[in-house]
């Protein structure tokens, strides 16, 4: 049964809140969640609530859920304004800056159901997103991870269940030949499906010890997740009847972003190298690689599907002295990356100006006899011209 809406009160906490949202988001809560939706949020607040009202749109009343927002560097009233908007939505909020793997264990601690459900703040799900990704874990007892078609906002595909090189590159499967052209029409085994909207079945993640820290602030979590999960006897499956739309990129700047990507992915390598050793070297993305790559995957899902899985622990429950303990790693971590950013862009500034100086000289060296030339031109004499 629908709740009635209500108004937002007016006051300071309403100057997080965007403009045009004045009623209030009913998203259902389910004492007994069969799904508890995590959604990290770090992105600005009008991406926040045009996902938590894909939620109210599309969410199935046939399915129990609970949902959890986790904010990260939040404003002091935040937690309350996002509490008045949606109504019954449980908040966490953390000051500092928590990171995605953080912010989903963080979300975890506080999760009741069978499954985990990670949308973060800049995606917005569609009808039956849910219910696709329910059904195919229902089905799939060996998955632990179900994702789906991730499109752009406008409809254009981003990822669709990705293959994984040994140097640690991710490809979508349509760059291959003609033998994946079917791989978007059915469910199938996938090297990692994007973490923006991803359903994890709650035993595997805690099998794994849930998302790894050291990929702050984000990128390759979910790659690392899904290797963690093979590594655990859980395959990773993508179901193409799921699907959202994802603002790519909308909670950080390019630069840094591209930096983090590139660092995280040397991390990443360094940790799964012996695992990567049997994937396609990386050759530019061949669509041959590709389909061998995706021909890998499936393979190694049907090999999962009968060998065990290993068990995990659930975490502790969430306490603020657990919360502050975290924050301060979080903290501690975040100032650290910065030092490390800053000692790179000063690298980088001091080989730009090595380059250019060394640009310089060698088109001095092309000037000089030109410049020789036209001095004995100008010496008085050296005129060809006839008197």
């Amino acid at each position: 049964m629908k709740c009635a809406r209500r108004e937002i009160p007016a006051g300071p906490l309403l100057a997080i809140v965007p403009a045009g949202v004045t009623q209030s988001i009913r998203i259902p809560q389910s004492g007994t969640p069969l799904v508890s939706i995590v959604v990290p949020s770090a992105a600005a607040p009008e991406f926040l609530f045009a996902c938590l009202r894909s939620l109210e749109r599309h969410l199935p009343a046939s399915i129990p859920t609970e949902t959890i927002v986790v904010l990260d560097r939040a404003p002091a009233d935040a937690a309350a304004a996002v509490e008045a908007a949606a109504p019954g939505v449980l908040v966490a909020a953390s000051a500092v800056r928590l990171g995605l793997a953080r912010s989903g264990n963080r979300g975890r601690r506080r999760a009741r159901g069978e499954f985990i459900a990670l949308v973060h703040d800049d995606s917005e799900i569609e009808a039956g997103w849910l219910e696709a990704l329910v059904s195919a874990a229902a089905a799939h007892p060996e998955a632990g991870a179900f994702g789906g078609l991730v499109t752009f906002p406008d409809g254009t595909p981003q990822t669709a269940g990705d293959v994984l090189f040994r140097d640690g590159s991710g490809l979508p499967v349509w760059a291959g030949s003609s033998a994946c052209a079917g791989s978007l029409d059915r469910l199938r085994a996938a090297d990692y499906c994007a973490s923006n909207a991803l359903l994890v079945r709650t035993a595997a993640w805690d099998a794994v010890g849930g998302l790894d820290p050291r990929y702050f602030p984000a990128y390759y979590v979910d790659v690392d997740l899904a290797m963690a999960l093979r590594d655990a006897g859980w395959s990773v499956l993508f179901e193409p009847r799921a699907r959202n739309r994802h603002r790519k990129g909308a909670s950080s700047r390019k630069t840094f972003r591209l930096w983090v990507n590139a660092r995280n992915r040397a991390t990443f390598v360094a940790k799964w190298g012996s695992a990567l050793a049997d994937h396609e070297p990386w050759d530019g993305g061949s669509p041959e690689s590709v389909s061998r790559a995706l021909a890998r995957a499936e393979a190694a899902a049907v090999r999962l599907a009968t060998g065990p899985r290993r068990a995990g622990v659930p975490p502790a429950e969430a306490t603020e002295a657990a919360d502050a303990r975290d924050e301060r790693d979080a903290l501690d971590q975040d100032l650290a990356l910065h030092r490390e950013y800053a000692r790179g862009l000063e690298d980088l500034a001091e080989e730009t100006a090595a380059m250019r100086g060394l640009a310089w000289w060698r088109l001095y060296g092309r000037l000089l006899p030109v410049l020789k030339a036209l001095r004995r031109f100008s010496r008085p004499g050296s005129s060809s011209r006839t008197r």
